[in-house]
């Protein structure tokens, strides 16, 4: 994923910084559904992160919680073992055929973060069927898809709800069985029914990254799930601009905003050791637009800092905060004199 931001943006401080936003987003998520999984609990709940990949969610994750807790699978046996040897989290090598993979427990707590979002129909429900039979019976899964709200313009689902294309970002990765996929809400609720009859589910839009959808699986029918009534999305944003010239002024553009709340509360800059504040309120109508949002017209934010003439480089880093202290990386990296717009 790295590495497809990397050739998206052509930059390596913003391809590392989306990256490092994302696992920071991701993290907040799985830190609300486990607190539904196990809200009393003394022994934090197992948890499988399942298309674990290099461990973007588990960078953070193992860092907050005993890895012993923690298990990690993926496809590519490369992922597994690097996540096991850096992080310390149990290593589960996955198949390409799901009746294959047979971890030697169950879980209370499956995190699935954009794996459906790839798969063909068929894999889509057979995965969907094997995870839910390997949770404890209080157990809960969490996994994102890409709703049909994303497809590009003039493109529309079939009437299977369910739309594949052998294209994605991971060339390693055989596109019979890993592609992108668009789905609708009733498509994965068929599905689920499907897969294990009637369980109680949850839709969190655009809860991931503010781009896929996450749903929230019980095992038991019993289960009351209103416990992410709350689910709070956090705060997202983007530097587009950031300059230093040759006579040190300091320039960025950007824009920020809640997706809870709308306005967000203040952007907190970094200019090596110096510290400053700033706030929306720029016309942005492209952000509005995008996400569908008018909240966000005016998510945009300007910021400019004279440092002495003759400075070439600063460390910069940009974060969005909320109302409720949740926070948001935008930038953090060198800046060079050259610059980078």
């Amino acid at each position: 994923m790295l590495l497809h931001s990397l050739a998206h943006h052509r930059d390596a401080g913003a391809a590392l910084s989306q990256y490092a936003a994302v696992s920071l987003q991701q993290y907040a998520a799985t830190r609300q559904v486990l607190a539904l999984c196990a809200p009393q609990a003394d022994t934090p709940p197992a948890l499988l992160d399942f298309a674990c990949g290099y461990g973007r969610l588990l960078r953070m994750l193992s860092l907050a919680q005993s890895p012993e807790r923690i298990w990690a699978a993926d496809i590519q046996a490369d992922a597994v073992a690097f996540v096991s040897a850096c992080l310390g989290v149990h290593g589960l090598p996955s198949h390409a055929q799901p009746a294959r993979f047979v971890p030697p427990r169950q879980f209370d707590c499956i995190w699935v973060a954009s794996l459906f979002s790839h798969l063909p129909e068929a894999l889509l429900r057979a995965w969907l069927q094997r995870l839910l039979a390997l949770l404890t019976p209080t157990g809960v899964l969490c996994f994102s898809v890409r709703d049909a709200a994303l497809l590009p313009a003039g493109v529309c689902l079939p009437q299977s709800g369910i739309l594949y294309a052998t294209d994605s970002e991971n060339a390693d990765l055989d596109p019979a069985i890993y592609g992108t996929a668009f789905a609708s809400e009733q498509f994965v609720r068929a599905a689920l029914r499907d897969a294990a009859g009637e369980l109680p589910c949850v839709r969190l839009p655009r809860a991931l990254a503010q781009e896929q959808d996450l749903y929230v699986v019980a095992r038991d029918p019993r289960r009351q799930l209103s416990g992410l009534d709350g689910f709070r999305r956090g705060p997202w944003g983007w530097l587009d601009r950031r300059k230093l010239d040759a006579r040190g002024l300091v320039v960025l553009q950007g824009w920020a905003a809640s997706f809870d709340e709308g306005a967000i509360a203040r952007i907190d800059i970094a200019v090596d050791d110096q510290r400053h504040t700033c706030g929306s309120g720029h016309p942005r109508a492209d952000v509005r637009e995008a996400f569908d949002d008018p909240r966000f017209a005016d998510a945009g934010f300007g910021f400019s800092l004279q440092l002495p003439a003759g400075i070439r480089e600063v460390w910069l880093e940009v974060s969005a905060c909320s109302a409720r202290g949740e926070r948001a990386l935008l930038f953090a990296g060198p800046v060079a004199a050259d610059g980078h717009v």
